[in-house]
């Protein structure tokens, strides 16, 4: 049974957003189909008064890394949680925000730089459901998690079929690996997230590298097209990257990188070709708004 929690109290960002959208709504930036310029203000999630109708998807700078916060108007979900040294960055931004709570944490597999915040987060953030894929690590960074997990009392939830989720009529599908075994270990392990929102669809890749990546192509289940990518393994080139970013066709495509450590240019191309707007986690924290028929991407 998973945990849907109620929220009464309105938090500052809902305010925040709207005096953003109403002043300032030239600042977003619109990609194919979605709103975007002068009128971009107009008819968002955050414009009026009331309850927010609509989500908010925050992909936090944490280099090259994955931290991925997913709001609506009575539930908060988290998808990964960056580095270690990236969680008091996190932190710091659910205190701003007044975030106390996360009803789902999805840990999409055990790579320092998805797991790493974990321990710090539930240490802090009071958590429900944690999701994560069913394989064996020692990593140092997953032992930690796991020693706060045993601490407060909680088993994870090991996805090993399609779990479904609703969160104020967003639904969310969370794909398991089909296999015991891969080539390349944890990053083809990874869970693969789907969310829905009205006409809108997004689809969270992880670090799926070519078999992985394969399977989803090959899974009769998963409907590939979605509005937004988060493009698997921080935009690292496999042989199949073409054949799956086409087949996923997405408007808008996140790219959780670093300077250092940037996207292969052969995926930035590919994805170019497609038509996708393209948006690195180097320019900053980015946000994402959908009403359920616009979407809009602010870099922050």
């Amino acid at each position: 049974m998973f945990i849907h929690k109620k929220r009464k109290k309105r938090e500052s960002w809902y305010y925040i957003y709207v005096c953003m959208f109403l002043l300032m709504g030239s600042i977003f930036v619109g990609f194919s189909g979605c709103a975007g310029g002068e009128d971009a203000g107009e008819g968002t999630p955050f414009a009026g008064e009331g309850e927010m109708a609509g989500i908010k998807i925050t992909f936090f700078d944490v280099g090259k890394g994955d931290a991925i916060l997913i709001e609506t108007a009575e539930h908060k979900m988290m998808i990964d949680a960056g580095y270690e040294d990236t969680a008091g960055m996190l932190l710091d931004f659910f205190e701003e925000q007044g975030i106390t709570e996360l009803d789902y944490l999805v840990l999409t597999h055990f790579d320092k730089d998805h797991v790493g915040g974990a321990d710090h987060i539930l240490e802090t953030v009071e958590t429900g459901e944690v999701f994560q894929p069913d394989y064996p690590s020692d990593s140092k960074q997953y032992v930690e998690y796991q020693e706060v997990m045993e601490t407060k009392g909680k088993k994870p939830v090991l996805v090993t079929e399609t779990m479904e989720l609703s969160m104020d009529g967003a639904n969310v599908l969370i794909y398991p690996p089909q296999q015991e075994e891969y080539k390349e270990e944890d990053n083809d392990f990874s869970l693969v997230v789907s969310m829905g929102y009205g006409e809108k669809s997004f689809l969270f890749a992880g670090d799926c590298e070519k078999e992985r990546l394969q399977e989803l192509l090959e899974q009769e289940e998963f409907d590939l097209p979605h509005d937004v990518l988060k493009v698997p393994h921080h935009g690292r080139k496999e042989k199949n990257s073409e054949e799956f970013f086409t087949a996923v066709s997405p408007d808008a495509a996140v790219i959780t990188c670093s300077e250092d450590r940037p996207a292969d240019e052969e995926v930035v191309e590919m994805l170019e070709e497609i038509g996708a707007d393209i948006y690195f986690s180097t320019e900053g924290t980015m946000a994402c708004f959908c009403d359920g028929v616009n979407l809009w991407i602010d870099r922050q």
